[in-house]
């Protein structure tokens, strides 16, 4: 225990020294407050049954979910990273300490951030308390239990992460990819998915089970997760701590596993060429592969731009046969689609189906654009290459375009995986023809919107992981942020202001094309398009402005 106890109090000081942990609490902290706001009451007629005090509840229930999910995650999965470059890591190896206290040490500084986290959200929930409809025991505590429970397992996946990492990039991307997939990707299939007795409709419904949202929901007493039924077979809550429990223990012991002297120096296979084999064996690979990845690459060709080949060749998952593999997904992807919108549309709808596929496209855009853009200049500032960059003779207009057209063509591989689906909605409705063309414009105006955000923000900062933190909190903000004052519509809100914010939001905009429910009656297009577009243009200018400044010699 002494020993947990000094990697406690040396992790946890570290954390409260950083200026991002306050700038994280206040904006929860002001978060909490504006729910809170929006929805106390303006007449002195006391609200008998409670029913204003259960929705400011849930609100700030659903704000604490958004602020673990963005915000937990980006410490534990840096902090290994970051004692294997500092080479501090060595140290601690090396002294007496057991790899188990130094794991359990750094798990309860992580849970003392995540304690001081929802404290940040207790004099909002107090009011919500005070406002009645909403026991201490009940539904406060049981709540804050819960979340305690999703952050924990939120701290293992970062910190399983950053022991395979290599850099802080990678190790945000993989932990809130993973994050995104055992969190909110569990749901969708069940939602598109709704009801049944097939195999397939029961395997969904288990499958939301491993999330913390159907539990959540059921805490909050709003039914099942998909809105498909007021009764579930089985115990959302108890189904889920279940899981949690035991991949916190599985994901422990294979952490402290891994806490060795075999993270600082990883060896790398020294690899081999086709080129250098065998006829015969050259042959065969020509046959089995159509990208081998393995043979020797060409020379750039002159019309090509060398930064996009350089980006390519260096991100992680950039090469050729890395994208031919992400094509196939989105061609799988697609199929599953088409059949959601060909059963989805059987029960709920044409628009209800549509929105969506809307709203999945547009949080892959959210989940993967940062990982693309935001370490576009600040991991070459943070990784010392943008000096190498500078001394080429490519000028800042060639290195800019280059770095845009490798996130360009990967964001629009994601874009086509759902093609398919609204080419059956087109063919169950013909007349939504005009309005999936619509929808169509709309998501790639996000995709570009995202993809200029973060690259922006990627100018603005030297450290790859505050980038990448604050774009992912800029997007989720404008998607997500938006969508606030449209749930709050006609109280406190009016039609124009709602109308007048949602014309920020690409996705908004989208679903308003498609007619979903409660987009029916504002005018968003092609309004948004022509603010998306401005917008756009100015984040462009800044980059350019930024990539200029910073190619000029010291």
């Amino acid at each position: 225990m002494h020993g947990i106890g000094v990697i406690l109090g040396r992790e946890l000081l570290a954390l409260l020294r950083s200026p991002r942990i306050l700038a994280i609490l206040f904006a929860v902290s002001v978060c909490s407050a504006i729910v809170v706001f929006l929805k106390w009451p303006t007449s002195a007629i006391v609200d008998l049954d409670g029913a204003r005090g259960r929705e400011v509840f849930r609100w700030l229930t659903y704000a604490m979910v958004a602020a673990a999910i963005l915000a937990v995650p980006v410490f534990p999965s840096t902090l290994l990273v970051r004692e294997v470059r500092r080479r501090t890591l060595e140290l601690l190896l090396n002294s007496p300490l057991s790899r188990s206290s130094i794991y359990f040490g750094k798990v309860l500084a992580m849970l003392g951030f995540v304690m001081l986290l929802l404290c940040s959200t207790m004099p909002a929930m107090a009011c919500a308390y005070l406002m009645g409809g909403v026991s201490f025991s009940g539904d406060i505590l049981r709540m804050y239990l819960f979340l305690i429970v999703v952050c924990t397992e939120l701290i293992v996946i970062g910190l399983l992460v950053g022991t395979w990492c290599r850099n802080t990039e990678s190790a945000l991307r993989w932990s809130y990819g993973i994050t995104f997939l055992l969190t909110v990707v569990p749901w969708f299939p069940d939602a598109l998915f709704p009801g049944g007795d097939s195999p397939l409709a029961k395997g969904m419904a288990l499958l939301k089970l491993i999330s913390p949202i159907p539990g959540i929901l059921q805490l909050l007493n709003q039914g099942s997760v998909a809105g498909t039924g007021l009764i579930e077979l089985h115990d959302p809550v108890v189904s889920y701590l279940t899981f949690a429990a035991i991949f916190i223990t599985v994901g422990s012991i294979v952490c402290i596993l891994r806490l060795s002297h075999s993270l600082l120096d990883r060896a790398r296979s020294q690899g081999y060429m086709t080129d250098d084999q065998d006829g015969w064996i050259q042959a065969s690979r020509r046959i089995l592969y159509l990208v081998d990845p393995q043979k020797r690459s060409k020379g750039i060709p002159p019309l090509i731009n060398p930064v996009m080949v350089k980006e390519f060749q260096c991100r992680q998952f950039g090469r050729m046969h890395w994208l031919l593999r992400l094509v196939a997904f989105c061609a799988v992807l697609s199929l599953l689609l088409t059949l959601a919108s060909a059963r989805g549309t059987e029960s709920r709808g044409v628009e209800f189906t549509g929105a969506l596929i809307i709203v999945l496209q547009v949080s892959l855009i959210v989940l993967l654009t940062p990982g693309l853009a935001a370490g576009m200049i600040a991991g070459e500032i943070e990784g010392g290459s943008w000096n190498l960059l500078r001394a080429t003779p490519l000028g800042p207009g060639r290195i800019l375009l280059g770095k845009l057209i490798s996130v360009v063509i990967t964001l629009a591989l994601l874009l086509c995986a759902t093609l398919p689906g609204y080419a059956v909605i087109m063919l169950i409705k013909p007349i939504l023809q005009p309005q999936v063309a619509q929808v169509l414009i709309c998501l790639v105006v996000s995709a570009v919107l995202s993809m200029l955000i973060s690259a922006a923000i990627s100018s603005l900062f030297r450290s790859t992981a505050i980038a990448t933190t604050v774009a992912y909190g800029v997007l989720i903000a404008l998607f997500g942020g938006t969508m606030l004052v449209w749930i709050n519509r006609d109280a406190p809100f009016g039609h124009s202001v709602v109308e007048n914010t949602l014309r920020l939001n690409p996705m908004a905009a989208a679903l308003n094309a498609m007619q979903a429910s409660g987009f029916e009656k504002y005018n968003l297009v092609p309004s948004a398009w022509w603010i998306s577009g401005a917008v756009s243009l100015v984040l462009l200018v800044l980059l350019f402005v930024q990539t200029l400044r910073l190619t000029r010699p010291d």
